[in-house]
């Protein structure tokens, strides 16, 4: 049995929560931005799959358990925000190398054949795994997940059919909000993609990667 005015609620606070401003889609917007729409699908993926992995486990009793330790949290988060600054290091430092005048990454062809002093491990894409691990360590998604386990507990007496409506509802919308967030940043993908333009979102997307690091290392556990 399924409490449908329950789930309409469910759905409109679901489609708030996925199209407002928040890590995830600020940082999709940037990557729309800086590598266009196609490369930038892992990410959008890693995000609609990888919240409700994180909420299915909340579902199942998660919440429960870091109730009782939270100390796993804190471990969650310290790694968490570490490799987002890591992330936020490697942008700023692609947007040092754009910079440099005639720093088209070429063969001198006077050095024998090597190239110019461009890094190896240039700014690129999320992949999938580390959006999807991304949303252990995001406040925002981390909240969702609690509020949303324990507000709609009353969603259905089975526990499998609440996970089941709940994290598909999530995957709909996240995937619809993070495209269009992403789709929002590709759009200047042509415009902003080289010369200032490139340099100015690289550093963009290191500034709000050190500023999530910084919010997530800071909230309490």
């Amino acid at each position: 049995m399924i409490d449908w005015p329950l789930f309409g609620t469910l759905i409109g606070l679901v489609f708030i929560a996925s199209i407002t401003p928040g890590p995830n889609n600020f940082m999709l917007m940037s990557s729309g931005a800086l590598f266009g729409f196609k490369r930038s699908l892992p990410h959008i993926l890693g995000v609609t799959f990888g919240f409700p992995a994180l909420l299915i486990a909340v579902v199942y009793g998660l919440g429960a358990l870091l109730e009782r330790l939270p100390w796993l949290v804190t471990i969650v988060k310290t790694i968490g925000a570490a490799w987002l600054g890591w992330m936020a290091v490697k942008f700023l430092i692609a947007a040092y190398y754009l910079a440099i005048p005639n720093n088209d990454g070429k063969n001198d062809g006077e050095n024998n054949g090597s190239t110019n002093n461009k890094p190896a491990n240039r700014a690129r894409p999320f992949r999938f795994v580390e959006a999807a691990l991304f949303q252990w360590a995001n406040p925002k998604a981390v909240l969702m997940a609690l509020a949303t386990s324990s507000g709609f507990v009353t969603l259905s007496p089975s526990i499998h059919m609440r996970a089941l409506l709940i994290t598909s509802t999530f995957i709909i919308f996240a995937f619809l909000a993070t495209s269009v967030w992403t789709l929002a940043g590709s759009t200047l993908n042509r415009a902003m993609s080289q010369g200032h333009s490139a340099v100015a979102l690289n550093i963009l997307m290191g500034v709000l990667l050190f500023g999530t690091a910084a919010v997530i290392f800071m909230t309490p556990a």
